[in-house]
Parts: structure tokens; C-alpha cells; sequence
């Protein structure tokens, strides 16, 4: 594979909030209906206040930075952060998007696990990476690929990966 040629980074100037010397304020949109639904109705069936969370919206962004990335690296796996959102519907989505499992503990693990993620497809990166011993040694033996780094070898195993997707 050869080289990329550089691309220059742009800057891109964003205003929010209150006036200041870059623009005026934007105004803020209030969403009357998410994916088709009022959110009238919405509260009205789930009571206020009520999370929605549009699972087109996320199968949309999803594709759209995994097509980005792929663009430039072609090896690229995204991996979804359980600790982000442990909402079991939510995590089978990105999975079903081909997402890996990124988890930091043995609840997480153990999520990703009762959601189909195989050993081979979830990577440990906590504070406390010797948590491998949380998995039971029959399980560590099958799942042989489980990824856990210690602080020491971070950067090392980080900077491995990058090097790979750039080649």
C-alpha cells in the first residue's frame, strides 16, 4: 500500500451560545418530532423527562465515520465503549454495525459477552489491566485473544495498531 499524500488540516471557526467577535449566536432548534414520532406523544406515553435515543440517527453516524475512516486507513475497527452507554439495545446496535466490545471492567465484560460479542472481539482497556484474572481460567484458554494492556504497554500496543492502519 503506498503512502498517503499529506493533506493540509483546515480550521473551521464554530459559534454557539452568546455573540463574540467570530459571530453571531445560533439559535437553538427544538426538535418537534424525533424519527417520525412527536415528542409530544412522546411524553405523553412516557412522561417527562423521557431519553430518546433514534436508532436510524445511530446506524446514520455510525456508517458515516466508519466510511470516513475506512477512506484513509482500510484496516480501521471501531470498538463501541460499554461505559459510554450500557443499554443493552443500544451496544447490540453498533454491534450489529460490526462494532467491537471496548470495555474497563468485569460487569462490562460480561455484558458484552451476554450480547453475542465473542472473546476474540472485546478489548480491556482499564486503569487495572491485570483484570484478566476476573476471566475464569477455562474461558482465558478459549478466548486467547482477549486484548488487555497494562499501562506500561499502552503506547507500545497503541502505537503497533497505528502503524498497522497506516501501512
Amino acid at each position: 500500500m503506498e503512502k498517503k499524500k499529506y493533506e493540509r488540516p483546515t480550521i473551521v471557526r464554530h459559534t454557539a451560545g452568546f455573540g463574540n467577535k467570530f459571530g453571531r449566536a445560533q439559535k437553538s432548534r427544538i426538535k418537534k418530532e424525533i424519527d417520525g414520532v412527536l415528542v409530544k406523544d412522546l411524553i405523553r406515553h412516557h412522561g417527562s423527562p423521557v431519553f430518546v435515543f433514534s436508532e436510524k440517527t445511530i446506524r446514520t453516524n455510525f456508517r458515516r465515520a466508519l466510511n470516513t475512516f475506512s477512506a484513509r486507513y482500510p484496516k480501521v475497527q471501531f470498538a463501541w465503549s460499554y461505559k459510554t452507554n450500557y443499554l443493552d439495545a443500544v451496544c447490540r446496535i453498533f454491534h450489529q454495525e460490526g462494532s467491537w466490545a471496548e470495555v474497563v471492567s468485569e460487569f462490562e465484560y460480561e455484558m458484552a459477552r451476554r450480547n453475542g460479542i465473542s472473546g476474540e472481539k472485546i478489548i480491556y482497556n482499564g486503569p487495572y489491566s491485570q483484570s484478566l484474572l476476573f476471566i475464569p481460567p477455562s474461558r482465558r484458554a478459549r478466548e486467547s485473544t482477549w486484548t488487555t494492556m497494562t499501562n506500561s504497554t499502552f503506547w507500545k500496543g497503541y502505537q503497533k495498531i497505528l502503524k498497522s492502519l497506516l501501512m
